[in-house]
């Protein structure tokens, strides 16, 4: 499914558009790279998009309409790509996560907590993203 976007103060940010795209199409590649599971990417639309959580009854559905075993469920949360020379960090946070069974509507895998990436402010916070999607391949594959 579509991740949701990072946010500031729980709303929209424009440093963080594109960032649950970011984050969807790395956790495919990741999932690609790590198994032979055929991931494929759900791509966005009016009702399931970057924009705002997903609800698991339309994940479901959507999963169901397109013959999926799976879907993924990833919600970015707070962020902050500080400025250079500020000496504040960077972070972006993962606020919740589940993989569900289309035939039944299972938990298979969920984010019990949420993860927060931290790193220097040099550069941007688009690398923490890469960062998050190779935990949560390598947690569901676990």
């Amino acid at each position: 499914m579509p991740s949701r976007d990072v946010v500031q103060g729980g709303k929209a940010h424009a440093q963080g558009a594109g960032s649950g795209k970011n984050l969807q199409v790395a956790v495919h590649r990741e999932l690609s790279t790590l198994s032979t599971f055929k991931a494929t990417p759900f791509e966005a639309n009016s009702k399931l998009n970057h924009s705002a959580s997903i609800v698991k009854s339309d994940a479901l559905e959507a999963g169901k309409s397109a013959a999926a075993d799976y879907v993924l469920i990833l919600d970015l949360g707070e962020f902050r790509n500080a400025a250079p020379m500020t000496f504040r960090s960077d972070f972006v946070t993962l606020q919740n996560g589940s993989l569900l069974r289309v035939s039944d509507g299972k938990e298979t895998w969920v984010l019990n907590s949420p993860i927060v990436l931290e790193k220097s402010n040099l550069g941007n916070h688009l690398v923490l993203i890469d960062n998050l999607a190779k935990l949560v391949a390598e947690s569901i594959l676990r």
